[in-house]
């Protein structure tokens, strides 16, 4: 994992067409087919045309709903006027805008993060928002470079700090203790550099679990994956939409009420909550019914507990933190990774209409 990084503040480009980025106000089951898992009233949002972005087709004047936090789509012309916007920000020259751009997307540029193990091994973007939220959709749409890649951490991350701070603390190898911080991501995990890779979830948090059987020192935690679907892919060469629902624990001794979803192309790909699904562990890996990666299926056991979404052990902890990044370690490797149309929101926002 990088080290921390002190950097400057990025901003989203206006096009014609299309919405401003926008730094807005907001207030404060068992799944085993995946697709179709119960999930409450969000989760048949798409279908209903109760997202955000069935409300503005090509996501234009979504920035000035109430319901949104922040918005990057690229449109602001050059490198340095999205770079302002951010708190902190790595290797600008590794920052590009193209006129790649997803379908149905009001735009006419995207984001292109260039990272190398042979140079520059961090591209990246980092907003600290405030006063903080108990509850986060984050959705963005991403487009692999093509080829059998050594992808590392590349995604997007987002989370919480106590107090918040200007620039990204990942701290890997340690976990939160609750009342300091916590991280989503999704991001490659799974057959990197065979050109299929799968994404999975990269998360820390407070009840994760260690890749030790007997966790010590200070490197005994590293981002735990809780999806394995073979169907998550990554895609490379092609632009996905990707969607994360994210709500705290109301209280602070437990993790009830907590709620992690995950969408793929407006498909709902996994639901965790104290329902379910059952699930079982294997060392960091977390194994939920349905699941189909070899990482679980070649290590059966019973499916007795579910996910312990404790995300804190205080509710001063918030949703707080927005972090878009390439970052590529290893030698021989230099990738890029494009991000276009990046909403966060208190709902459900769904891919572009």
């Amino acid at each position: 994992m990088r080290p921390i990084w002190f950097l400057l503040v990025l901003a989203p480009a206006c096009g014609d067409a299309s919405p401003a980025s926008s730094d807005a106000s907001a207030p404060d089951a068992a799944a085993d087919v995946v697709a179709t898992a119960d999930a409450g009233g969000d989760a048949d949002a798409a279908q209903n045309g109760g997202t955000l972005a069935s409300k503005y087709p090509g996501d234009v004047g979504i920035q000035s709903d109430p319901a949104v936090v922040w918005t990057e789509n690229f449109e602001e012309g050059a490198v340095a006027s999205v770079t302002s916007r951010y708190d902190s920000h790595a290797n600008p020259p590794g920052l590009s805008l193209e006129s790649d751009v997803p379908a149905k997307s009001s735009g006419k540029q995207s984001g292109r993060m260039t990272a190398s193990g042979d140079g520059a091994n961090a591209t990246d973007l980092y907003k600290s928002l405030s006063p903080g939220w108990d509850e986060w959709y984050v959705r963005w749409y991403a487009k692999y470079e093509p080829g059998a890649i050594t992808w590392h951490h590349v995604g997007v991350w987002f989370g919480g700090y106590d107090p918040a701070i200007p620039y990204p603390n990942p701290q890997a190898g340690l976990k939160p203790s609750g009342d300091d911080r916590f991280s989503i991501s999704i991001e490659p995990v799974f057959d990197v550099g065979s050109g299929a890779a799968r994404f999975d979830t990269y998360d820390y948090w407070m009840q994760m679990h260690s890749w030790m059987d007997q966790p010590s020192g200070n490197t005994a935690y590293y981002g735990n994956a809780v999806v394995h679907q073979n169907s998550f892919t990554v895609d490379e060469g092609q632009w996905v939409c990707l969607e994360v629902h994210a709500k705290l624990n109301a209280s602070a001794s437990s993790g009830q009420g907590a709620v992690l979803e995950v969408w793929k192309n407006d498909a709902l790909v996994r639901r965790f909550d104290d329902a379910g699904p059952m699930g079982y562990w294997i060392k960091d890996k977390f194994c939920p019914q349905g699941a189909d990666g070899a990482e679980c299926t070649d290590y059966p056991a019973p499916f007795d507990t579910v996910l312990d979404l404790q995300q804190r052990s205080t509710t001063s902890l918030k949703l707080n933190a927005f972090w878009p990044q390439n970052y590529i370690t290893q030698s021989g490797t230099t990738a890029w990774v494009e991000y276009d149309d990046m909403v966060i929101a208190t709902s459900r926002i769904g891919c572009l209409q």
